[in-house]
């Protein structure tokens, strides 16, 4: 994690010398700029464009798939809520989907919990919660790391979380309830492309799958 705070580093850095307030030499500024660019480029190849990826990172890229799991059923709540405005839940909708390796992911299981049959797919979840709403909404618990993030191919890490849930109605003079059956849901670390400065890079990034 050192690699990553010298990064924040170099930015904190780049971000003080670039404000109107520095009163040294143009060229000399423009200079800096351009030497602190070229570190942070370099700092963000080295930690996040890497091939190998070191069990410190696996462990994170997994905390990170955990937030993740926790954003779904944060997002999803805003989705479901039908006394919050349409634009807010429509904005809910955008930001859970890039939680997702694909809006066609399988959360069966997931949607069992709300007693609405024939909805299989995220998308489904999606339309059906936007345009109709729920009454209650769903938040996991116990999240544990059921397979370890592994090594499927040059692009691909893949593991699986496990977790329960809790059912929790909007009607707050309803109480909540939790659900026994324990759920497992697929996690993937990707190599993506990403610009940073017109430049092209490939890192890992972090998405949810199915929900078995």
């Amino acid at each position: 994690m050192k690699r990553i705070a010298y990064i924040f580093f170099l930015i904190l850095i780049y971000l003080i010398c670039s404000a109107k307030g520095c009163t040294e030499d143009e060229n000399m500024k423009e200079l800096r700029e351009e030497k602190l660019i070229v570190a942070l480029k370099d700092s963000v190849r080295s930690v996040f464009e890497t091939d190998s990826v070191s069990d410190q990172f696996m462990r994170a890229y997994e905390e990170t798939a955990r937030q993740k799991l926790i954003d779904f059923a944060d997002y999803m709540k805003i989705v479901s809520d039908t006394s919050l405005d349409i634009k807010f839940r429509q904005q809910a909708v955008d930001m859970v989907s890039k939680l997702f390796i694909s809006r066609g992911i399988n959360i069966r299981n997931w949607d069992k919990i709300y007693s609405r049959p024939g909805f299989n797919t995220f998308e489904q979840l999606l339309e059906n919660s936007l345009s109709q709403g729920m009454t209650f909404w769903v938040q996991p618990v116990q999240i544990n790391v059921k397979t370890p993030l592994t090594r499927q191919n040059d692009s691909t890490l893949a593991g699986t979380l496990s977790f329960y849930q809790r059912r929790i109605p909007f009607d707050n003079q309803i109480p909540a309830d939790s659900i026994n059956k324990m759920l497992v849901i697929d996690i993937y670390t990707l190599k993506k492309v990403k610009y940073f400065d017109k430049e092209e890079l490939r890192i890992w990034e972090v998405f949810l799958g199915d929900i078995e």
